[in-house]
């Protein structure tokens, strides 16, 4: 029979492991943050490869990519309901992550739109990018992607302003100009930028749209961007396939 002290150790073991397991995470994630190299996603990848193997796969899907804030935008699907949408969030990605990886996230299910979602690591701890550097990733992975003469439209948030980083504020407005000025020059991308809907009266970031960290979005800023998708795929006439929608 155990003592009363290896009782105690053991119940404290016990108390103690989700918190080991939630420490490993995220050192887990923030060493592949720091990593440089787009094959840090691997793992990631491979379980959305296993998943394809055992789903039905819908036809002429909206794939939907980007970083964390794609992962965490769980509500997308049933808010584009009348449409197939593949949501293909990788890590803390940034845009020449996605360009490198465009076979495996975007070409290999023939998406009938494409819609690219940047996340604040294009300006932090991942890369530093200047406005012009990320508005020239995001043409450069467009244009990867109508070299295949497949997805009918590209659809591309700007990036966001955040609670924490005001400071990134110059560098969107001009990254946001410049996205709607490429726009207006090629037919097949739009450009929706959401910062409008997340703003308070001043026209700052709204923390009651974002979780406590001050950078991703809650269900609200969400369903604000979702709704902004929404409009403007139905003004763009988007053919919705007769086939029920998956994530």
């Amino acid at each position: 029979m155990l003592s009363w002290k290896s009782i105690r150790i053991v119940c404290i073991v016990l108390l103690l492991l989700p918190i080991v397991h939630l420490a490993y995470l995220v050192s887990r994630d923030a060493m592949a943050i720091l990593d440089p190299s787009p094959t840090v996603w691997t793992d990631e990848l491979h379980a959305y490869a296993n998943n394809d193997n055992v789903s039905h796969l819908p036809e002429s899907p909206v794939v939907v990519v980007g970083g964390r804030r794609v992962k965490l935008w769980s509500d997308l699907p049933d808010m584009l309901a009348d449409h197939p949408v593949l949501m293909r969030g990788l890590g803390d990605a940034i845009i020449e992550d996605i360009t490198y990886h465009y076979t495996a996230l975007i070409g290999f299910y023939r998406p009938s739109a494409v819609v690219l979602m940047p996340g604040h690591s294009e300006f932090h701890i991942r890369d530093s990018k200047s406005a012009e550097q990320l508005v020239t990733a995001i043409q450069e992975l467009e244009a990867l992607d109508a070299s295949h003469g497949i997805t009918r439209h590209f659809y591309v948030f700007t990036p966001l302003k955040t609670v924490l980083y005001p400071g990134d504020n110059t560098e969107i407005e001009t990254a946001s100009r410049l996205l709607k000025e490429w726009a207006t020059q090629n037919e097949r991308v739009t450009v929706l930028d959401g910062n409008p809907l997340l703003a308070d009266s001043t026209g700052k970031p709204k923390a009651g749209y974002f979780l406590s960290d001050g950078v991703n979005l809650n269900d609200a800023g969400y369903l604000r961007l979702a709704m902004l998708l929404q409009v403007q795929m139905a003004a763009n006439n988007e053919p919705a396939p007769e086939t029920g929608a998956e994530s």
